[in-house]
């Protein structure tokens, strides 16, 4: 299966908090992300639900250095996140 090593990052611009992925730099690439949009969510609590309902693991708390994962597209689909990719 196609995977990519990727940040998802917590994100709060103004009053709304936000859920992001980007790609680590020189890190494993199989499918292209370019089309992967930004996620709005409630709080940080439902971010971390996403997470851990997609597999990539459970924290109690958004780390402060963001988490690095391997995801698959059925992983970002299954957190929520949208777009062509």
């Amino acid at each position: 299966m196609e995977a990519n090593l990727v940040y998802l990052i917590l994100r709060r611009i103004g009053s709304n908090t936000f859920l992001d992925v980007e790609q680590v730099e020189g890190g494993k690439r199989q499918f292209n992300m370019d089309g992967v949009q930004r996620l709005r969510i409630a709080n940080e609590t439902e971010a971390l639900k996403r997470i851990d309902a997609a597999g990539i693991g459970h924290w109690t708390s958004f780390p402060t250095d963001n988490i690095q994962a391997t995801v698959t597209r059925h992983q970002l689909r299954t957190i929520g996140f949208r777009g062509n990719y």
